[in-house]
């Protein structure tokens, strides 16, 4: 068989699959938007938390961020097609990390 017919077996065929394969609006636009929202969210409701001094909550919050944050990595390595995946991820994974901490400093700004 040649490459497209194989790609084109193995693509996914739900709208939601298309969606996190990157077929939609491609892998990089899909995943930093979905990044992006998630740390929206966060800093919103984080911000919230701290300023009520509701640390629990926001010890919680800062558990599903990673989590979070893990998965859209664990989706990004899963969808990934080009010539070296490890060195894609890890700048991924750093941005992400590096971000998501300037975002948890930026709510712990509130106190």
């Amino acid at each position: 068989m040649a490459m497209r017919e194989i790609e084109h077996i193995n693509a996914p065929t739900s709208a939601l699959g298309r969606f996190f394969s990157g077929a939609s609006f491609g892998l990089a636009q899909t995943y930093w938007a979905m990044f992006a929202l998630g740390s929206i969210v966060f800093f919103i409701v984080g911000s919230m938390l701290v300023a009520e001094r509701n640390w629990q909550p926001y010890v919680g919050l800062l558990a599903a961020s990673v989590i979070y944050i893990f998965a859209l990595l664990v989706g990004v390595r899963r969808h990934y097609r080009g010539s070296d995946p490890g060195k894609a991820l890890g700048r991924i994974a750093m941005l992400f990390l590096l971000l998501n901490l300037t975002n948890t400093l930026l709510t712990l700004s509130f106190i």
